[in-house]
C-alpha cells in the first residue's frame, strides 16, 4: 500500500485489542468495517447449522476482509486466535479515501487477485476426492505461508487439531487423525499436541505429486 494511505489508516483507523477466541464479527453483520491485522493471528470461517468450515488463518500484515467493498453485510466471522491487535477503519471513511485517490485500488486489486487464486485453489483441492492427497496439500500449503524453520523442519506455527484440520479439508476428524498417523509413520511430518512439523517440504511435494498422479491415473481408467 501506498504510505499516504497507511498514514491515512493511522489518522482515522481505531487500534483494537483482542483476547484469544474472540469474535471480530459474524455471518450477516453490517460489513461496515475494514481491518488491518497488525499482530496476532485470525481466522476466517463458514458458520453452519451443525459444523464450520475453516477459510484461512490469516497472519499480518494483512487487512481483511476484502469484500468489505461492496458494502453488504459479512459472508463469514472472524476469530481471534491469540492475543489479537488490529487497526479498524471505517469503511465510508474509506471510500471517501480511494474516491479522492483511485491509484490506491491497485493494493486492493492485488489482494482480492490473491484472494480469488487461494479460492480457487482451495475448490481445486476440495474436489480431489482423495483425502490424504487433500490433508497433504493443506499442510504443505500451511508450512509455506505459516511455517518456521526449525532443526526438525518446518513448524507450521499455528497449533491444529484434528477437528480443525479436518474443518479446513471438508473430512470427519477421524480421517484426519487416521491419515496424520500415517503421515508421521512415513517421516513426512512430526506430531507435538497441536504442534505440527513438515519434516522435508520437498519430500511432502513429491508425495503429493506422486498421489496425485496415481489418483488421476485411475480416473482415466475408471472412465
Amino acid at each position: 500500500m501506498p504510505d499516504n494511505f497507511i498514514d491515512f489508516c493511522l489518522t482515522h483507523g481505531r487500534t483494537r485489542l483482542y483476547g484469544p477466541k474472540q469474535y471480530l464479527y459474524f455471518p450477516g453483520d453490517e460489513g461496515n468495517t475494514l481491518y488491518f491485522l497488525l499482530s496476532g493471528r485470525i481466522r476466517l470461517y463458514l458458520m453452519g447449522e451443525f459444523n464450520e468450515k475453516i477459510i484461512r488463518v490469516l497472519s499480518p500484515p494483512v487487512f481483511f476482509p476484502e469484500i468489505v467493498l461492496d458494502g453488504r453485510p459479512y459472508p463469514h466471522a472472524a476469530l481471534s486466535m491469540e492475543e489479537t491487535e488490529v487497526l479498524a477503519l471505517n469503511r465510508d471513511t474509506l471510500i471517501h479515501f480511494i474516491e479522492r485517490n483511485p491509484s490506491s485500488l491497485w493494493g486492493f486489486y492485488k489482494m482480492l487477485a490473491l484472494d480469488l487464486r487461494r479460492s480457487y485453489r482451495q475448490i481445486r483441492n476440495l474436489s480431489i476426492g482423495d483425502a490424504r492427497l487433500r490433508l497433504g496439500a493443506k499442510l504443505y500449503a500451511l508450512a509455506h505461508v505459516h511455517g518456521q524453520q526449525t532443526p526438525k523442519g518446518i513448524l507450521i506455527t499455528i497449533p491444529l487439531s484434528a477437528t480443525e484440520l479436518a474443518g479446513m479439508c471438508s473430512l470427519a476428524r477421524e480421517s484426519v487423525s487416521r491419515i496424520l498417523s500415517e503421515l508421521k509413520d512415513s517421516n513426512l511430518i512430526e506430531i507435538e499436541k497441536k504442534n505440527i512439523t513438515v519434516s522435508d517440504p520437498q519430500k511432502l511435494s513429491q508425495w503429493i505429486h506422486d498421489r496425485s498422479a496415481r489418483s488421476h491415473s485411475s480416473s482415466e481408467q475408471d472412465q
